[in-house]
């Protein structure tokens, strides 16, 4: 539907507008159009200003990487679109410091025009940083923006499109463009692009900064002039510091064995070797984590999961692999013909992402960001391997992840086969069954599930018999030999644990339910609670020294600095009352450590017989999880994202 008062580069011969505002609604079907257009991906970070994230948006911002294409290049695209399609184009692309087109709402005329305005950064990070910050906020982006500059100011420096500037030499800083390096230099050293999201997380930034009226100064004159108020300050006797307090007064009322698990927990986190076999779960549950996601019923799901695998784990339970890139590849159902794709082109919606050539996965390759001949390459190295190996009868789709290729071959060392394909390393024995079929290899993907047909759900795979190609080796999933402790020590800790589970989940699963009833987080408008406790324990887990100690104490802080003012007090007001909502939050949390704790204690068994695994995946009736060592492999992996800080 088209709305009045859009962008203003479009009008017709009388200077009216031939664009139109749009509806928060059409914006993804409409980017979704413009990704096909431009063969461009706008993923949600490069939706700038108030597209998307607002009721309606005069028109929409793009981001765009000025290394992935210049204006020139995108506008003579555009240009060409237009002339294809028997169009005036000066009628429907501008180039006016930005390159600008009048889009068709959803793709369709009928629905009337929005302006899109893309947006050419030379460093996309800080492009997209700058040009947002009105998300979860009453002010605008550009309000935010005023206000780190008042805050620069006070330090010498300023703050625009381009960076952060010596306001002396007016010379870009060392990390001038680095959003983290800014926040740390006008908000102190703990601080994050998050603490700079938006005004409310700036205001809550500086509640405890005795220098923060000098630089609140200008921004305050600023407000005064546009007739805005001022965010409240959160003062020293504010909602946080009940979150803060919370902790102790539960303790005080009978639960502070409960709270203090963590600490008389005989067993420590237990530190997994880089080790021979481990494949990928994407979509499956980290076990502790599903208390959040299903209340007390999670806890339930997640003990039957172990009950399952302890029973039956050569059924039930198989190494996780880490290997990269995914493959998919398998036979269409209706005519047998021969797929091979990644996992973005098996969920592709808007185009056909299900290649039946290595031309048409080097096309589909060459719509996406970056440089990817290597793995144009790649896939048409395996194409042939693959499709060999597929038998023609075979209907449906095997999922499984590279572990090595002639490209990047496995190597031999003292006695072990030895190769990298993401963050974990393998060292498979050479004696060993699996190393004797690595060694007569030169490609080797691992296989874990498989569909049948593409937007079916993912299923076990099944004992399917492939052809066998020369130098190609398939890995079948590797099932675990068991789980009961052998150590009398383990298992009474291990039975303690589970006890002190289920005597929890049965006096709390009523209040953790209660807390989580999504009727009454709807009425208090903060539906993603059980989100925001996950996302802060992630949090927690990607800190350098990342622990759970104090885990409730310290969710009033970080939560502050994620949810607006207005929503942080509902949460506050949700959880004082009833009281019972104070208890369901710490019971949750408790209830997490106590599964997190147990999962370990899964993961030393499972490698007591099988040493050395990345983690493991429970494919039971009860339904599926996964147990894997979040804080070694977390830090392996922003290690290797972030190598200059490993």
């Amino acid at each position: 539907m088209r709305l009045l008062e859009g962008g203003n580069v479009f009008k017709d011969a009388d200077g009216n507008p031939l664009t139109g505002r749009i509806n928060q609604s059409d914006v993804p079907a409409t980017v979704q159009w413009l990704e096909t257009l431009t063969g461009l991906e706008f993923p949600r970070e490069r939706w700038l200003g108030s597209t998307g994230r607002k009721p309606t948006s005069g028109d929409m911002d793009m981001a765009v990487d000025a290394s992935e294409i210049s204006k020139e290049q995108l506008a003579a695209k555009l240009t060409q679109w237009a002339v294809s399609h028997g169009q005036d184009p000066k009628a429907w692309v501008k180039k006016a410091g930005e390159v600008h087109l009048r889009t068709p709402i959803n793709g369709n005329p009928q629905n009337g025009y929005v302006q899109t305005d893309f947006m050419f950064f030379p460093n996309l990070d800080w492009g997209q940083f700058y040009y947002g910050g009105s998300e979860d906020s009453a002010y605008k982006g550009m309000n935010r923006n005023v206000l780190m500059s008042s805050i620069a100011k006070q330090q010498g420096l300023k703050v625009g499109a381009n960076g952060m500037f010596s306001r002396t030499t007016n010379q870009l800083v060392d990390g001038g463009m680095d959003p983290d390096y800014v926040a740390k230099t006008l908000l102190g050293r703990t601080a994050t692009r998050e603490n700079l999201k938006n005004v409310e997380s700036i205001y809550a930034a500086l509640a405890r900064d005795r220098d923060r009226d000098a630089k609140l100064k200008d921004f305050r004159e600023y407000l005064a002039k546009e007739g805005l108020q001022e965010p409240d300050l959160v003062r020293e006797n504010s909602d946080v510091h009940f979150l803060a307090k919370l902790r102790d007064r539960i303790v005080n009322q009978g639960m502070q064995p409960l709270i203090e698990t963590e600490k008389t927990n005989p067993y420590q986190l237990y530190e997994a070797d880089e080790g021979n076999v481990g494949g990928r779960a994407k979509g499956i549950e980290h076990l502790e984590d599903l208390i959040f996601r299903k209340g007390s019923r999670g806890v339930d799901e997640a003990l039957a999961i172990i009950q399952h695998a302890a029973e039956a784990p050569q059924k039930t339970t198989t190494v996780k692999w880490d290997g990269k890139p995914a493959v998919i590849f398998g036979r269409k159902p209706a005519t047998g013909e021969f797929v091979l794709t990644d996992g973005s082109g098996f969920e592709a919606k808007g185009y056909d992402g299900l290649a039946t050539s290595p031309k048409m996965m080097a096309q589909i390759q060459s719509t996406r960001k970056g440089e990817r001949g290597e793995l144009v390459q790649l896939y048409a190295d395996l194409w042939p391997q693959l499709e060999a190996a597929t038998p023609t009868n075979f209907r449906g789709y095997v999922q499984g992840d590279l572990l090595y290729d002639p490209q990047h071959p496995w190597e031999e060392q003292a006695g072990n086969l030895v190769f990298k394909p993401n963050t974990v390393q393998y060292r498979i024995p050479a004696k060993s069954a699996l190393g004797q079929r690595i060694r007569n290899s030169a490609t080797g993907i691992a296989m874990h599930t498989m569909y049948a047909d593409q937007g079916e759900p993912k299923q076990p795979l099944s004992r399917v018999k492939f052809n066998e190609v020369p130098g190609l080796l398939l890995i079948e999933p590797i099932y675990g030999k068991g789980i009961t402790p052998q150590d009398p020590a383990q298992s009474k800790g291990q039975s303690t644990l589970i006890k002190q589970i289920k005597q929890l989940r049965n006096s709390k699963g009523a209040a953790i339910d209660t807390l989580f009833n999504p009727a009454e987080l709807r009425a208090m408008q903060i539906t993603d609670l059980a989100k925001l406790c996950v996302d802060y324990i992630n949090f927690r887990i990607k800190q350098p020294n990342g622990n759970f100690d104090n885990l409730l104490a310290g969710f009033g802080d970080w939560l502050q600095t994620k949810v607006t003012p207005k929503k942080f007090g509902n949460i506050v007001e949700y959880l004082k009352s009833p009281a019972s909502n104070t208890e369901g939050l710490a019971a949750a949390f408790t209830l997490f450590i106590l599964l997190h704790d147990l999962k370990l204690d899964i993961l030393r068994n499972l490698d007591l017989k099988d040493p050395g695994h990345e983690g493991w995946v429970m494919a039971t009736p009860a339904g599926y999880g996964k147990a894997v060592n979040r804080f070694d492999f977390t830090a392996r992996n922003a290690a290797r994202n972030n190598p200059q800080q490993a």
